[in-house]
């Protein structure tokens, strides 16, 4: 019983650093620079999310974006490029762009920032009626 508990524990501890490994990679390969030249990356995804609202689509429409980057297939509007410079190609490989692009989305997915508070039962007192 106690080999269990300490693989359940080893185990969790795991999936941990790796969702840590992760926000880290995110932040040091995509969002440093976001943050640097002040890309509005919240207001991006929000773009995606609101054209596209599936996460497959977004994460479809993202690493297409990233592989061949230019203003016309930018899910930003044209004037967005007045501001902000032109994103140039990545030279990631697919499978660590799939991996950036899924830790993004994840980042900024407000589906996780949403909580739902349930309603507690209220009494229901008959009401009382005049004639």
């Amino acid at each position: 019983m106690a080999k269990i508990g300490l693989l359940y524990v080893l185990g969790y501890v795991v999936l941990l650093a790796s969702e840590t490994s992760i926000e880290l990679e995110l932040q040091q390969k995509c969002l440093a620079c976001h943050k640097s030249q002040h890309i509005p990356s919240e207001m991006i995804y929000r773009r995606y999310l609101l054209k596209y609202s599936a996460k497959k689509t977004i994460q479809d429409r993202m690493i297409t974006y990233l592989a061949h980057p230019t203003v016309r297939s930018s899910i930003m509007p044209p004037q967005f490029f007045t501001k902000f410079p032109a994103k140039q190609p990545l030279t990631l490989k697919k499978r660590e762009l799939e991996h950036l692009v899924n830790a993004y989305i994840s980042h900024f997915d407000v589906s996780q920032r949403i909580k739902i508070i349930p309603r507690k039962k209220e009494h229901h007192t008959p009401q009382k009626t005049f004639k």
